[in-house]
């Protein structure tokens, strides 16, 4: 016999109301997310690295990547684009970061996912490393030249402490290739940040500007005084760790 109580009444049929309120508000934050359109917030803190490898050039900087919108991020590749005097001069992938502020050595970088809310913070490093021809010559010529070193230090008198100066023609190889490749002359400079997707195209871009004066381009050039002692070839030097610019956003 069908009950006579009005629908109105009936406290299962609240419970089942009450019960699908609160699946939908359950459900409100993923579908608020559906309406907010993808963003990528990009941020270089402070510096940026400016150094070389035989004339190489290698830059570093602290980012953060931080996905503010409403769909999860692939994060495919981070490149630098570097312009002097408006010219482009270079493109510059990063290919290694650091897992944590005090690691010493660095990983390869590997495309990630963000979702939304999420964040990643590293410092990286970005270049284009040697072609493989190249790479093998550079080896190669490395390689002779800390055996000549080694072979003068063996010879050497004990009570000698003059530094040993490698041949000058082992040294030709890595001068020649300076000067084909180092390009941290004076002037101002514009650095663009691109961090692609795995979506065609798609590009999440902010522009940065510094300056680099003649006595910084000056220091960076000055690292080849140190090949004739094997510096910077055969073993590190501090300061071919390069130089910490500042940078300014800007919307050129």
């Amino acid at each position: 016999m069908p009950s006579s109580t009005p629908l109105y009444l009936d406290w299962q049929f609240w419970s089942a109301i009450a019960a699908l309120f609160a699946i939908v508000l359950s459900q409100l934050p993923p579908i608020r997310l559906w309406f907010k359109a993808k963003n990528l917030d990009a941020e270089i803190h402070g510096n940026i690295q400016v150094t070389h490898k035989i004339g190489n050039p290698n830059l570093g900087a602290y980012l953060t990547l931080y996905n503010s919108g409403g769909r999860a991020i692939h994060v495919r590749s981070i490149s630098m684009s570097i312009y002097r005097d408006r010219s482009l001069i270079g493109e510059y992938p990063a290919n290694m970061y650091f897992e944590t502020p005090s690691s010493s050595i660095p990983l390869f970088f590997v495309p990630f996912k963000l979702e939304p809310g999420e964040g990643w913070a590293h410092s990286i490093t970005l270049l284009n490393q040697f072609e493989r021809a190249i790479d093998k010559r550079v080896r190669d010529c490395e390689s002779a030249l800390r055996t000549d070193i080694r072979m003068k230090l063996e010879r050497r008198p004990d009570d000698d402490k003059n530094p040993v100066v490698a041949e000058n023609h082992l040294l030709e190889p890595f001068y020649t290739l300076f000067n084909q490749l180092f390009i941290w002359l004076p002037g101002e400079y514009k650095a663009v940040l691109n961090v692609k997707t795995e979506v065609a195209n798609e590009v999440f871009s902010k522009k940065y500007k510094f300056t680099l004066f003649e006595s910084e381009s000056a220091e960076l050039r000055s690292h080849v005084e140190d090949y004739r002692f094997g510096g910077g070839l055969s073993y590190k030097v501090d300061r071919h760790a390069g130089i910490f610019v500042p940078l300014a956003p800007t919307n050129d």
